[in-house]
């Protein structure tokens, strides 16, 4: 992969080169960090030097000041004021210096190429491999017993990279976004004998253009430990639409991660009169942190919600209890959840397993928070999601119906346009906790589409429901499907 020389990085920052020139540029720069840094620097200096020349503004009668205080003028004999013109040579020389020492402190060539400057030395890889015209190199390891973090780097050929570009019919990378690697990778874990070991997850992490990483997460063992000592495996079979192989095996050790590992619980129970919360389990370590927590309704909530279902035939509309927590450090930034996993039992109970990474949003990718970071669990309450199964028929103008712990108040009418009107239906619900709830209308007309609306309740319990409808439409079926209800209780709990 050819760099540009400096002078035509230059001129790309003066804009002086042709449409193709600088289209060109800009491609290279997409999956070149030395070119970029180079351009990086020279708009600064560009800024600087700006900045530098700019004469100051005087204020408002600064000159009939400055006269004011000067004695009369005597003749004398005529001569070159050196200090002063050197001073004011010393000046523009310094407001170049400058810029130039600036530049010429950052300036370090690692392509052999005097003329090329980069910024910082691009960071040396610990693993290569090449096929195809795409080189593969893996940059950093983050490994610990929760988590298995390889980032690599990848650097194709401009030949490559114009071919790609060309099939996608772009002129840049980021209009591609990640699709250069048209599926994910392979990859598990496996001892020093070559035998597998058990894993959770394998997946692709998004970390930029042509900055990526593969996440391998470790089973958990409770016979059989993690060792300390093992290999990952990593493979691609596809990178920018070719077919090739980059297969790379890499030594892992999680010895020092393994002693600032941890395990806890935490016993209390969340109790509500549908629901109840339980125990809360976690386990945190260098790079990563698992938290689980369980949540079941009461035996009473079960049978009603089972006749709900029934009722509606087994439809896909299942109970769900979901807990709103975060996990913080000591100045209280929120950690970055890096995934969530639900086991439904029957729709009746659920387990919530919950996957942070050790930073906070800023941090680079290979930063994490220290062990030493005092930890803070926030479990701000529960949102249930439930199916109802609730129906209404409508008309306009009609008075007052109760169903169900439901109200519908009036359904009114208003002209939209030459064919439709806006119909406002207005009601009010006893049921508690309740934020919102989802309605579908419909029609006696089978040529109207029915219409799926989610509707938002006052702490009064009150709402309307809006739709559009033809005129010739005057009867109308509601019914109202699912229910979002908010249990608001909060906690703080020390992890660490």
């Amino acid at each position: 992969m050819k760099c540009f020389k400096f002078d035509q990085l230059a001129a790309y920052v003066d804009g002086i080169l042709t449409e193709e020139e600088n289209s060109h540029v800009e491609k290279h720069l997409e999956f070149c960090p030395s070119c970029r840094q180079v351009v990086t620097a020279l708009q600064k200096e560009d800024a600087f030097l700006q900045e530098a020349i700019q004469s100051p503004v005087l204020p408002t009668g600064f000159d009939d000041e400055v006269l004011s205080n000067l004695e009369p003028y005597q003749a004398k004999k005529k001569r070159w004021n050196w200090p002063y013109q050197l001073l004011t040579a010393a000046s523009i020389v310094l407001a170049f210096g400058l810029g130039a020492s600036f530049l010429s402190e950052i300036q370090q060539s690692d392509t052999g190429n005097s003329e090329t400057s980069v910024v910082q030395k691009e960071k040396e890889a610990l693993y290569s491999v090449e096929d195809e015209g795409v080189l593969l190199e893996v940059t950093d390891i983050s490994a610990s017993p929760l988590k298995i973090e390889i980032f690599y780097r990848l650097k194709p050929e401009e030949s490559v990279l114009e071919d790609f570009l060309k099939k996608h019919n772009v002129n840049h990378l980021s209009q591609v976004g990640d699709d250069y690697e048209s599926f994910p990778p392979n990859g598990k874990i496996v001892d020093l004998n070559g035998q597998e070991l058990p894993q959770r997850e394998v997946s692709l992490g998004s970390n930029g253009w042509l900055q990526n990483s593969v996440v391998i997460k470790p089973a958990k063992m409770d016979e059989l430990p993690l060792p300390d000592t093992f290999r990952a495996q990593i493979e691609f079979n596809d990178l920018f639409m070719q077919d090739g192989d980059w297969s790379l095996e890499i030594p892992i050790n999680v010895t020092d991660a393994k002693l600032l590992t941890k395990s806890n619980s935490y016993n209390t129970e969340f109790m509500f009169d549908e629901f109840y919360a339980g125990k809360i389990e976690w386990e945190l370590s260098t790079n990563a942190h698992n938290l689980q927590i369980h949540a079941e309704y009461r035996e009473d909530k079960k049978d009603q919600l089972k006749e709900i279902m029934k009722a509606r035939d087994n439809e896909e509309i299942t109970p769900i209890i979901m807990p709103e927590l975060s996990i913080v450090n000591s100045v209280g930034e929120e950690l970055l959840i890096d995934g969530v996993n639900l086991e439904s039992h029957m729709g009746e109970s659920f387990t919530f397993n919950y996957e942070f990474t050790n930073r906070v949003k800023g941090l680079d990718v290979m930063e994490y928070l220290p062990r030493s970071e005092v930890l803070t669990l926030r479990l701000k309450g529960f949102r249930l999601e439930e199916p109802v199964n609730t129906q209404f028929d409508l008309t306009d103008g009609m008075e007052k119906t109760d169903k169900n712990g439901w109200t519908i108040e009036s359904v009114a009418v208003e002209e939209d346009t030459a064919n439709s009107k806006l119909v406002s239906i207005t009601g009010k619900t006893t049921i508690s906790n309740i934020e919102s709830f989802l309605v579908e209308v419909d029609s006696d007309k089978e040529w109207v589409t029915k219409e799926v609306i989610n509707t938002t309740v006052t702490n009064e319990g009150t709402f309307i429901i809006q739709t559009n409808m033809p005129n010739s439409v005057t009867n109308y079926q509601l019914d109202i499907t699912s229910v979002t209800k908010w249990f608001e209780d909060e906690w703080e709990i020390i992890l660490w």
